[in-house]
């Protein structure tokens, strides 16, 4: 009994050991999976839509004509975690690819300093973003990449999705 207890002390102590440095840390291994599994940040839906008087209407066809004006708009992104001034901060980029894959339009920090504030349940209701196609685009598929970033936390998530101009 005593030789059973005694290889099990040793056993753990031989895993504990593999898995932290030499101060008993974790390793970066390690922090890396525990940062995955206690990611927060998520969209719960988007949508594509157009604006007619100053409001968002869901646009599920996806298809747009040249001069249009493309709106992805997310739903419910959260949880973001507070700072030490208690308010969250949440920044958004925006990337337009084309048929081929090319990038055509970046746009990064498109809160700037209203992304520093006091979000209600931690959550960004509707963010949106958009592109304003025109007659020199060609037609055919795009793609609409959004990010959205946690500057507190570090988490980031994202969402694509492809649209059509013709």
């Amino acid at each position: 009994m005593k030789l059973l207890l005694f290889l099990i002390l040793i056993f753990s102590f031989a895993v504990t050991s593999c898995n932290s440095d030499k101060k008993g840390k974790d390793s970066p291994d390690d922090l890396q999976t525990r940062k995955a599994l206690v990611r927060k940040l998520l969209i719960e839906d988007y949508d594509f839509a157009v604006l007619e008087n100053k409001k968002f209407i869901p646009y599920n066809k996806a298809i747009y004509h040249r001069g249009d004006e493309v709106f992805m708009v997310l739903k419910n992104v959260g949880q973001f975690a507070r700072g030490r001034d208690s308010l969250n901060h949440a920044e958004m980029k925006l990337e337009i690819f084309d048929a081929i894959g090319q990038t055509i339009t970046i746009r990064e920090n498109l809160f700037g300093e209203r992304g520093h504030t006091d979000l209600k349940d931690n959550m960004l209701k509707k963010p949106y973003a958009s592109y304003e196609t025109d007659n020199s685009d060609m037609v055919g598929k795009y793609s609409f990449k959004i990010t959205i970033y946690d500057l507190i936390s570090g988490d980031s998530t994202s969402v694509n999705d492809d649209f059509y101009i013709e």
